[in-house]
């Protein structure tokens, strides 16, 4: 790996070398993503990583495309983006150089913080080792029996995160959302201390819903409507509700004619989505006193756990960022006092479900990792020109040179709509939306 970084940074202040700068007529192959002339390593919010991905592909790279590299294993959350560097990009990477952004999205939040706050590294995908260079590099291990430990085998190693990204402040992983289920000796620990001198800053809005199996409710199949009161949310949440006969909808009535028990189905303590979910509807490191989350276990440790264990228990219900509503057909997602949540409803105040991404600056040594880095977070995740274009992504106002009006300012960029809303948590998860105009 050593050797590989020194040749990288060398091609890198040359340049680019021939090889690197020479017209290319392809995307770039896996041997060449393995020996990039910059690279950055980023790990944290699996809400967030498609939007890296889109901002990368739009703007960083050339013609020539992205290649994406997903591990097979690993649920798919070791990934690599490379493609060579565009004319006059805003990495001050060479024109025609290969650029790859590793972004670790195994174990969310908790790896977008703790191991940057504890000054930690962690496994990372790593296509230099032998067999490794390929489009499905194998990654050994599940979220459930490694991913506490970091024990991952195959095509990963240890490196430093060096950008990280969290679904919420990073302040916000203390008392009950705290990581405590992750091995201190792999991870480290942090304090709220600690925590807070990452300095994390806002890089847009992510939107939130519950998902529900219906399945016997109402002795039907999956695909029925759920309509949910807040505040039975947060019941069902806190375990005062164990069977859907027993739930009112949010127009009166019961959810189920017949009696179908209630599963919950949570993400582990540090994951930002469990953590966004205790704040909207429990008022966790919020309110005095606060509710408590039901924690029948076991807890998934990857979105996608959550999401397929629920799709196969009639009668679950789980929570997850709402570009996921499709991913399992089993899965409704539910409407909150009639509201469908959407991009739109969050920016129009009507869907009030939504927190601010973060990220996290961490100590860079990949050649042109600064650059890519400064690219990233200097605007191009956060202004409405460059904004990445997913279901889930809302842009902050004042943020960058977004600015907003009420009603809700919206543009029209890559044929996808980008809202822009004009209210604020301000950093500060705990705190009433509020207007920045």
């Amino acid at each position: 790996m050593r050797n590989y970084h020194i040749a990288a940074a060398v091609a890198l202040a040359l340049g680019g070398t021939a090889a690197t700068q020479a017209a290319h007529a392809a995307a770039a192959t896996p041997a060449q993503c393995a020996a990039p002339a910059a690279s950055l390593y980023v790990a944290g919010s699996s809400a967030a990583q498609p939007s890296f991905a889109t901002a990368l592909g739009n703007d960083l790279f050339d013609a020539n495309g992205e290649t994406t590299i997903s591990a097979t294993g690993g649920n798919g959350n070791f990934k690599a983006y490379c493609g060579f560097a565009k004319a006059g990009n805003g990495a001050g990477v060479a024109t025609g150089a290969v650029v790859t952004v590793f972004y670790r999205a195994e174990g969310g939040s908790v790896v977008g913080a703790l191991p940057i706050a504890s000054n930690h590294t962690i496994k990372q995908l790593d296509l230099t080792q032998a067999g490794c260079a390929v489009a499905g590099p194998v990654v050994n291990g599940t979220s459930a029996t490694v991913g506490t430990t970091d024990g991952w085998t195959g095509c990963v190693s240890e490196h430093a995160v060096e950008l990280g990204v969290t679904d919420i402040e990073p302040t916000q992983f203390v008392g009950p959302n705290y990581p405590s289920a992750y091995s201190t000796s792999v991870f480290g620990s942090a304090t709220k201390s600690q925590f807070a001198a990452l300095a994390g800053r806002p890089l847009f809005q992510q939107v939130f819903g519950l998902f529900v199996n219906t399945s016997g409710i109402n002795s039907g199949a999956s695909g029925q409507a759920i309509d949910l009161t807040k505040q039975t949310a947060a019941a069902i949440l806190e375990g005062s509700y164990t069977d859907w006969s027993s739930v009112p909808t949010a127009s009166g009535g019961a959810v189920s004619n017949v009696s179908v028990p209630i599963t919950l189905v949570n993400r582990e303590a540090g994951s930002g989505t469990r953590t966004g979910t205790t704040i909207y509807f429990l008022g966790t490191n919020c309110n005095t006193p606060a509710a408590t989350l039901s924690d029948p276990g076991p807890d998934g440790y990857a979105t996608g756990d959550v999401l397929a264990t629920a799709a196969a228990t009639p009668g679950a219900i789980t929570y997850a960022s709402i570009d996921n509503n499709g991913k399992q057909a089993a899965l409704s997602m539910a409407t909150l006092d009639g509201i469908t949540p959407t991009n739109l409803a969050a920016t129009s105040g009507e869907y009030g479900w939504w927190f601010e991404a973060t990220y996290q600056k961490g100590t860079i040594t990949s050649p042109g990792g600064t650059g890519i880095y400064n690219f990233l977070t200097g605007g191009e995740l956060q202004n409405l020109a460059t904004a990445p274009h997913a279901v889930d992504i809302n842009v902050i106002s004042n943020v960058g040179t977004n600015s907003a009006t009420v009603p809700v300012t919206a543009s029209t960029v890559g044929g996808k709509t980008i809202y822009i809303n004009p209210f604020t948590r301000s950093g500060n998860s705990c705190s009433i939306p509020a207007e920045t105009n």
